[in-house]
Order: structure tokens, then sequence, then C-alpha cells
């Protein structure tokens, strides 16, 4: 007789949605490639979220599998998301339990989760050095295999370049401007890694840009250790057993792919393309349906919008949870241009940055072809046959849904990995346009190195180039866009089926890991 002994893989991550939620889609893919428990430690503000959308990576008559996921909740720090410390030490003390194969505490529910083997990997996104340097402390020997949600080209050029003595490199920087300077580690970190600068940057496969051309958006806040941040995901890209990467190789520039591999080479590394992380039930048209169903008022206006306007006629708006402008006029003018050439639109204003004026509310109620939410169901929206274009920040949790729907984009980047996103959308990929008068700031304002020209900066020129680019989008131009953007979805949704890229990258990878159900005698 023989008894089943499954692997156990720890997935640990605790900063940002964008950077949990693909990795739920993972942890979703493991258990039904191979069987095998994973234990998922998250924080306990993203808890129920997390539960949730594990939940919709399972279809009809998987209950079995989802329940080999178990989410283990960490206390995390209640108001400074960048804290490490609180969540770190949780970690610690958990992960400690998690190898000596004994019960787990889950901080969210206040209960004891059953003892597992211990793990054959461990897995992290970019921002995890901290809960990286506890795993290698405590087992040196365990594979840490680090996730990388945003873009590989805009990772590139947000922490690299990645070469031998990239590391050494970086470091050696901020050391000698804190020697120059007396600036503090975080200040110097800042200073070197996320301050906009004339310097150009040369991102494989990108056209050439000026350092400030990643800041198009003055800031709505200010934060202070995002360069700490960038570091240590500079630091996981060099000490790492493994990498894979949410994106898809299609939609990365070839040269990125191949800076990228060769890099990891150099120390006997891989590079596995696990995209699109996105819910796989065999049922997504069943699944976009029930989140319409939430929201009655949404799923009645897209009818509305079907039965008046047709397929294609939609603009979706959504700036994700956090992001929004300094000038939100730019934003109402936006929603006029829209109204003014009576195309239906649905935005999503969930930013706690941005406030709705009254009497825009009235305008766009009045005009029956607009609908302003706090939340929408965006994978369902971007998937309804009435989707014509997104506008969007260009998040790469955006850019996934909109490529997997086929939806083109208006692309309208604030910082991050937004800017590079948006070049690569649409000069390499040619799947969208973006939005150059409502760059904001004294950076924002600068000219553009693969144009020479600098925004106008004034009502007049913003209008006017939302006109033009919304009667492109609606004529042949944006027909060519979406024939493109048609093109890689359907590609996208080869990616997790037998023999698709996705598949045997994860295959892979899991092997190499020793992840795998053991049949072992009795």
């Amino acid at each position: 007789m023989t008894i089943e002994q499954s692997s156990h893989i720890v997935v640990a991550v605790h900063l940002g949605w964008g950077h949990v939620r693909p990795l739920c889609a993972f942890a979703a893919q493991v258990v039904k490639l191979r069987g095998a428990d994973v234990t998922f430690m998250t924080t306990c503000q993203m808890y129920d979220q997390t539960v949730k959308e594990l939940s919709r990576n399972f279809g009809e008559g998987e209950a079995a599998l989802r329940e080999r996921i178990r989410v283990v909740g960490l206390p995390a720090h209640e108001t400074d998301l960048l804290d490490v410390e609180v969540v770190g030490k949780a970690f610690d003390e958990q992960f400690q339990r998690i190898i000596a194969a004994e019960p787990v505490f889950c901080s969210k529910k206040e209960t004891d989760l059953a003892a597992l083997k211990p793990p054959s990997a461990l897995i992290i996104d970019m921002f995890g050095y901290r809960f990286f340097e506890t795993a290698r402390k405590l087992s040196p020997s365990l594979k840490v295999v680090v996730s990388l949600p945003p873009s590989l080209q805009s990772m590139w050029g947000l922490t690299g370049p990645y070469k031998s003595d990239g590391q050494d490199e970086m470091h050696g920087k901020i050391q000698d401007l804190m020697r120059k300077t007396g600036k503090t580690f975080v200040e110097a970190a800042d200073e070197v890694l996320v301050t906009p600068n004339e310097e150009i940057m040369d991102v494989p496969g990108l056209p050439p840009l000026y350092v400030y051309e990643l800041y198009p958006q003055e800031p709505i806040i200010k934060l202070s250790g995002i360069g700490v941040m960038h570091l240590t995901a500079l630091n996981l890209m060099y000490e790492c057993d493994a990498v894979f990467s949410c994106s898809a190789a299609a939609l990365e520039p070839p040269e990125t792919v191949k800076a990228f591999n060769e890099f990891l080479a150099l120390t006997s590394r891989k590079l596995y393309f696990l995209g699109l992380l996105l819910p796989e039930t065999g049922n997504e048209a069943d699944m976009a349906q029930r989140e319409l169903e939430k929201s009655p008022e949404i799923a009645s206006f897209l009818k509305g919008v079907l039965e008046k306007h047709g397929e294609r006629s939609l603009v979706y708006i959504s700036f994700g949870t956090i992001w929004w402008t300094t000038k939100s006029e730019q934003v109402w003018t936006f929603l006029d241009v829209l109204m003014e050439k009576n195309t239906p639109f649905i935005m999503a204003q969930a930013s706690p940055f941005g406030s709705l004026p009254e009497e825009v509310a009235t305008k766009v109620k009045a005009s029956g072809i607009g609908l302003i939410t706090p939340w929408a169901p965006q994978q369902a929206i971007l998937e309804h046959p009435t989707a014509g274009w997104f506008v969007t920040h260009s998040g790469f949790n955006s850019v996934t849904e909109s490529v997997h729907a086929g939806v083109p984009m208006i692309c309208w980047p604030f910082g991050a990995d937004q800017p590079l996103n948006a070049v690569q959308l649409t000069e390499n990929l040619d799947i969208a346009y973006e939005l150059y008068e409502v760059r904001t700031g004294a950076w924002g304002l600068k000219p553009l190195r693969r144009t020479g020209k600098a925004p106008a900066g004034t009502p007049d020129a913003l209008r006017a180039e939302m006109q033009a680019v919304l009667e492109q989008a609606f004529g042949d131009d944006g027909a060519r866009k979406r024939d493109n953007i048609r093109k890689l979805r359907k590609g996208a949704l080869e990616l997790w089926k037998d023999g698709g890229e996705a598949r045997r990258a994860a295959d892979q990878l899991l092997d190499d890991i020793a992840v795998c159900a053991r049949r072992l005698p009795l």
C-alpha cells in the first residue's frame, strides 16, 4: 500500500495588492499541477482579499484543491505601508515554526493551523528581502524563488542595469553619497534610485529615455524609503536562487529578455515566464457574470450601452486604488470630451486622493452615457462585449487584464513601472496610445527624449489631445491597435494550456525546486 505525501511550499508577500494577486494565481497553479500544499503568508490587512482571490482561481469540483492552500495572516504596521519590521518579526516567528514542521499561528483568525512537512521552497516577491534574510538564516539550503510582478523591462529600468558587478556598484554609489553629503542611508538611496534627473537611461529594447520620464506626474504624496525598497529588490535579483516573471515573453522586448537571461546565467540561474497570472478556472465567462451581478447598477448600465451603442463602444477608466493626479480638473475634462462625443464610459474612482465634485457627478448622471463608481469589477468589464478602450495608469496588473481581454489601452501613467510600460505598449507592441498633455510638475513638462517635444501644459492643448486620441481610437488607427492586442490575447489564452509557455515553465520551475507529489511505500 502507498500513501500520497505532498510537497509543501511557502508563499510570502506583504506589500501591495498588485504583488499579492498574481501569487494567488501562482499558488492555485501549483496545487493544480502537483497537488502540493501551500502556506500563503500575507498581512492581516490583506487576508480577506487574498482568501477571496484564491477562491476565484478554482472552479466547480475543485474544492479539495482549494483546501490545499491555507492563508496565514501576519501582523503588520497599521499605517506605514513601507514598514517591514512588524511584519518581518511576525514572519520570523512563524517561519521558524514552519521549518520545524510545527503548527503555524494565523493572527487574523487567532488560531493554529496544522503542522506540515518542512517546505521545499519559499516564494517571495521582489520586495521580500526581509523574508529572504530570515530564510537564509534559518534554512540556508532552502530554495528561495523571487516573483516579479512588474514587466521585465520596467524592472530593468527601475532597479537595473543588471551585470556582474551591478550590486556592488549600486551600493558603492549610495555609500559615496553618504560620505560626501552626510545624508542618511534612506536619504541617499532615495536620491540615487528614485530621484528624477536628466541622465539618459538605457533599457534593452526600449528607445532611450531621460530618467525624469519615469516621473510624468507631480506626486500626490511624497514618501521616503522607496529607494531602499528598490535597493532590496536589486539585492534579491543577485542573491536569490531563481526568478519568475508574472509577464509573458510576447509582452516584453526580446532584448530585455535576452539581457535578463544573460545576467542570471552568470550564476547558473534561470528566468521562468509564468504569466499571465490571472484566475484560470475554465469558466471565466460565468465568473465574469457573477462579478457583474455584485453590482446591478454596472450590469444594467452595460446592458444599456450594448443595446444603444453596440459592441466595443465603451471607454473604461481606472487608475487603480491609489494613483491620482494633482490636477483633478484634467480628469473632468476627459469626461467632458467623452460626453461631447456621446461616448459611453464607466469610471472607477477608488483613490482616496480624488474627490468627485458635485457638479461633475450631476453632469455625468444627466448625460445618461456615463457612470462613476467607487468600485468596479475590472476584469469582468474588460471582458464584456461593450468594452472598447481602457484608460489606465498602465500598472502591470491592469495591462495583463487588458491583454487577456483583448482591449486596447489609452495610457495615463503616474509613476513606478507605469511610464516604462506605456512606452512598450505604444512604441513596440502598438496596442495603446499615451496622453502626454496630462503630465504635471516641473519634470513632467520637460521634453521626451524620443520625440524632443515637451507637453504644452495648457487646458487647450489637453482638450485637443484628448479629442484627437479618441478620434484615432475609434477610427482606422485604433482598429489596427485592436487587431494587434487581439493577436496577443489569442496567445495569452494558450499560455497555461498543455504545452503552453507558462505551463511548461511552471513544470520546469517546480521540477527544479523539487515540488512534486510522491507516492511512498508504507
